[in-house]
């Protein structure tokens, strides 16, 4: 058995995407029942760490809307995906109590063995923008300043794992500046008492696997739908955590539990790593939420049937 978890926002029910269009009187009472289901999902499928489904959000970058300095800027297309979100528009000196993240989630209903993402500071400060930091290397820095508060607040409310999403390192592999994304990973992890997981999607990073494992981060995981299997068994995870994103928010098809756990044990007794998760790929909301619902139940039945590092 090895460790397991969710990554990402989930789907809302067509029930609730309709009460959501028509703003009824009942919607919050909606959000929060489905919210309770989810966590009660993944308790039921005995994952090693449990997330709020992120139903409110509409996007990992939204909650910090609420910002003072911030406003809702233009559409934008998430990356090669038929869906968009808005982009915030940063318009003065980032000032944050480090309480956003907290604050948007169903935190009472939340187990132990819990778990949140938040975007690490390159995605966040590619996908949107500043009127104040005019180059993005700057923003991204403060963007990491801000981030450390948030996951500071985490931890001290008993998080233990911090998924740092960060689609746009792996979208943009073969021109990002790795010396910045050291930078800023080394001031949002600083002092962070917590296991810290980089998760690569909407990318292959295969050829750059050896410099990603330089990162000051607990553990790393990968997309196994854009970064192969092949490539990550050519390199030893020894001194870090591995997390395998093979149960798969891109399709309904649900994934067969034998070959996934075969899968799972030839990655592991190849890599060492410290210790190992499977994970979903990315957020499941892409996919209805009965499948969703399967797929979770799976992602348990895989992570109990693999061997331990």
């Amino acid at each position: 058995m090895i460790s397991s978890y969710t990554l990402g926002i989930y789907p809302r029910s067509e029930e609730l995407i309709e009460a959501t269009r028509k703003h009824t009187p009942n919607l919050s009472s909606l959000f929060l029942k489905e919210t309770k289901e989810y966590i009660n999902l993944q308790k039921k499928a005995k994952l090693g760490y449990v997330c709020d489904p992120l139903l409110k959000w509409d996007d990992v970058f939204r909650p910090f809307s609420q910002l003072k300095s911030v406003k809702l800027a233009d559409l934008n297309r998430i990356y090669e995906m038929n869906t968009f979100y808005r982009r915030l528009s940063f318009e003065n000196a980032i000032a944050s109590d480090g309480k956003i993240i907290k604050s948007n989630l169903a935190m009472s209903y939340l187990p132990k063995n819990r778990a949140v993402c938040l975007p690490e500071p390159y995605t966040f400060a590619e996908r949107n923008q500043s009127s104040k930091h005019k180059k993005k290397e700057e923003f991204a820095i403060e963007l990491a300043k801000m981030l450390q508060k948030e996951i500071s607040t985490l931890v001290k409310s008993g998080f233990k794992l911090i998924q740092l999403l960060g689609p746009s390192i792996a979208y943009n592999i073969n021109k990002v500046d790795l010396d910045l994304i050291k930078e800023a990973l080394t001031i949002v992890t600083r002092g962070v008492k917590a296991k810290t997981i980089l998760h690569f999607y909407f990318g292959d990073v295969s050829k750059k696997i050896e410099k990603l494992l330089d990162l000051p981060v607990s553990g790393l995981g990968f997309d196994i739908t854009a970064t192969p299997i092949s490539a990550i068994k050519k390199h030893s995870f020894s001194g870090k955590s591995l997390a395998i994103g093979l149960v798969n928010s891109y399709t309904t098809k649900i994934e067969n539990k034998n070959k996934s756990i075969s899968e799972i044990n030839q990655i592991v007794s190849k890599t060492r790593p410290n210790e190992a998760f499977v994970t979903t790929n990315f957020g499941l909301e892409y996919v209805p939420k009965e499948f969703a619902n399967k797929k979770i139940l799976m992602l348990g039945e895989i992570a109990r049937g693999a061997k331990d590092v």
